[in-house]
């Protein structure tokens, strides 16, 4: 059995992955995000693209989706860093794989 190839995912669905998770943070919290903490929010593909995280950059070229220090910081962590956005509420394992899928792709801005 042969899987199926998941279809391209472009800035838009990732913009709206990350900013209902922080609008869902908020909720949780009941207050703002402290910047370069809690904040995942890029308004441009170009922002998250040239973003750092805890160091690093988030997406480096030619690194794949799933190693990414983005992909890793939603999915598990990095370093001496927990789970992303810290706390929680944390994005679902099929959001992960759809900004994956979004990586792996060029980072597609839209059709």
């Amino acid at each position: 059995m042969t899987e199926e190839p998941q279809s391209v995912v472009y800035w838009p669905r990732v913009k709206e992955i990350l900013d209902n998770i922080m609008e869902r943070w908020k909720e949780r919290w009941e207050r703002e995000p402290y910047p370069g903490i809690h904040e995942y929010y890029w308004e441009t593909a170009k922002d998250l693209q040239e973003s750092v995280l805890n160091g690093y950059r988030s997406i480096e070229p030619g690194v794949a989706g799933k190693d990414t220090h983005l992909v890793k910081s939603l999915a598990r962590g990095c370093g001496t860093f927990g789970k992303m956005p810290l706390r929680g509420p944390f994005v679902s394992r099929d959001e992960v794989n759809e900004i994956i899928v979004w990586i792996d792709s060029g980072m597609p801005e839209g059709p």
